[in-house]
């Protein structure tokens, strides 16, 4: 699985990526409180939120972590910590230098397209008949 680590107004990209078969796991692109014009949550929902969302991205097989230019990360930078923290290789696709790139689990790719296709050819994560797998595991519907 692919925990996917952006700003929420790509959450529309991960959708339609996990649409086409690539097994991204990653609660906050469903997440009603990052949806357009949302209510801002309280602490409680904020906890149980970033509760999930940091065992997610330790649990994922790897990180996909996204940063276009002229954006400020936070949240992002916290799930890329949490999926390094956990020992997961992690993929980088931004036009920073981030000195984080520099860890040995970190990967840095000019495009996303470059990225997925890193992550999809490990030889965990496959493509089974127009859908992606990973080796050794049931699909369940990802």
């Amino acid at each position: 699985m692919i925990y996917v680590a952006s700003k929420s107004k790509w959450a529309h990209w991960w959708r339609a990526l996990r649409a086409a078969g690539v097994p991204i796991v990653a609660p906050w692109i469903d997440a009603t409180l990052n949806a357009p014009g949302a209510d801002e949550p309280d602490a409680d929902i904020w906890s149980r939120h970033w509760e999930t969302c940091l065992t997610s991205a330790a649990a994922a097989d790897v990180c996909l972590f996204y940063a276009e230019e002229g954006s400020t990360q936070c949240g992002a930078l916290i799930e890329l910590g949490a999926a390094l923290a956990a020992g997961k290789q992690c993929f980088i696709v931004s036009p920073y230098e981030w000195t984080i790139a520099h860890h040995p689990r970190c990967r840095v790719f000019p495009t996303l397209a470059d990225a997925v296709e890193a992550i999809l050819s490990r030889g965990r994560i496959t493509k089974h008949r127009g859908r992606i797998t990973e080796q050794g595991h049931q699909n369940r519907g990802v």
